[in-house]
């Protein structure tokens, strides 16, 4: 029942929506006990039952048992009527997956992002979803929207990206306009940090918690924030943006104009550099940096140790100005135990408030995740919520 053609008066909308939210979050009920549950009427919940029944957004689950011997019809969403695409376009790995509207991830593809950036990225991203699709047997029509998530910042009037160092030629490119032409669907984009944030709070362990910091180290910096379960975006979408924090390197040089401070001294590259200057080898990963910290080497050890200090700094201003009620730390850095335990120490010494610090447990997956939740309530909200009163809905829970 696409609610954007022909839509219904408002009330029945609101109905439709309180019918959803029920078959979402409960699973298979019958007529008389979404009745109790929603406060409509037997004769309304027909109507709306029908409706949902002959849109094919609801189907018959089965019969259940009542008093005396009497049974019910029970009704459930039909996951296979609608699909969601959520897609992490990162600088090295790009991650496809595919949910359908009852909250279950059905596919994912990770692959290598093409380094050559802008239009092969998005050609790649074109190539592997359909060939998704085909895959799993499910119809480009029944794919109704794209959340695209990245490193940087979108222009909410152009559409363009910014603040994003790490993807080449992507500036410029007005992602959801020519995405939007290529799947066909509708594309909705994000930070890409702020869909982990999204994705620890649906399936990770942020999950039910509405105020929550997501600190992202990798190869670059990011801070993802929910506040009473609301994304912080700031008046421009750059909330976030704690690379460019002027501390950690010089602030002043060109490098920490162009890629950010704090992004200089503790990202990917500003790691191996710290460590080359310290009289390491240059071009050592950050892998095996962290490796030889492990086995106690003493520059990777000093290096590991000086990296996590400045983290640390970062995770009590994050706390003194947004006071969320849990930390997360992650990244392909960050959530690293190494990591997590020596800038829980750093937090010891640099602030007396105990401040909850956990590793992200969905690792790099939390990103597609997220977008995959962004896609998921972006659906809901199109097909079953009135349209002059849009808002950020709760998911169905994650299947056992």
């Amino acid at each position: 029942m696409a609610i954007t053609e022909n839509a219904p008066p408002v009330l029945r909308q609101i109905s439709v929506r309180a019918v959803m939210d029920v078959l979402l979050q409960s699973g298979p009920t019958s007529r008389a006990e979404l009745s109790k549950l929603t406060g409509l009427s037997k004769q309304t919940m027909s109507e709306v039952i029908r409706t949902l029944e002959e849109s094919g957004w609801v189907r018959e689950k089965g019969v259940t048992s009542g008093r005396v011997g009497r049974t019910a019809i029970t009704y459930e969403v039909n996951g296979n009527a609608g699909y969601a695409v959520g897609i992490d376009m990162g600088p090295t790995t790009t991650r496809i997956g595919l949910v359908n509207i009852v909250g279950n991830i059905v596919a994912e593809r990770e692959y290598l992002s093409d380094r050559r950036g802008g239009y092969y990225l998005i050609e790649q991203v074109e190539a592997i979803l359909s060939q998704m699709l085909t895959d799993t047997g499910i119809t480009s029509e029944n794919v109704l929207v794209a959340a695209v998530a990245t490193p940087g910042v979108v222009d909410p009037a152009t559409g363009a990206l910014s603040m994003a160092p790490n993807l080449a030629d992507i500036g410029g490119i007005d992602l959801g306009r020519v995405l939007n032409g290529r799947l066909g669907c509708t594309v909705v984009l994000e930070n890409d940090v702020n869909a982990a944030v999204i994705g620890e709070s649906w399936q990770g362990c942020a999950a039910a918690i509405d105020s929550v910091a997501f600190v992202s180290l990798g190869t670059g910096i990011g801070l993802g924030v929910l506040q009473d379960g609301k994304l912080m975006r700031g008046a421009s979408g750059a909330a976030g943006e704690i690379s460019y924090m002027p501390f950690g390197a010089d602030p002043y040089a060109d490098d920490s104009l162009e890629r950010g401070a704090l992004e200089c001294a503790i990202g990917a590259q500003g790691i191996t550099e710290l460590y080359a200057r310290a009289g390491g080898v240059e071009g050592t990963s950050v892998r095996d940096i962290m490796s030889l910290a492990e086995t106690g080497d003493p520059i990777a050890t000093d290096v590991i140790g000086k990296v996590a200090d400045i983290a640390a700094l970062l995770i009590v201003a994050v706390y003194a100005v947004v006071d969320p009620k849990t930390v997360v730390l992650g990244g392909s850095i960050g959530r690293h135990p190494m990591i997590v335990d020596r800038v829980s120490l750093g937090i010891e010494k640099a602030s007396r408030r105990t401040i909850d610090v956990k590793a992200s447990v969905l690792g790099n997956r939390a990103t597609l995740v997220g977008a995959l939740a962004i896609g998921l309530n972006h659906v809901h909200n199109l097909l079953f919520s009135p349209q002059i009163l849009p808002e950020q809905r709760r998911l169905p829970p994650p299947p056992l």
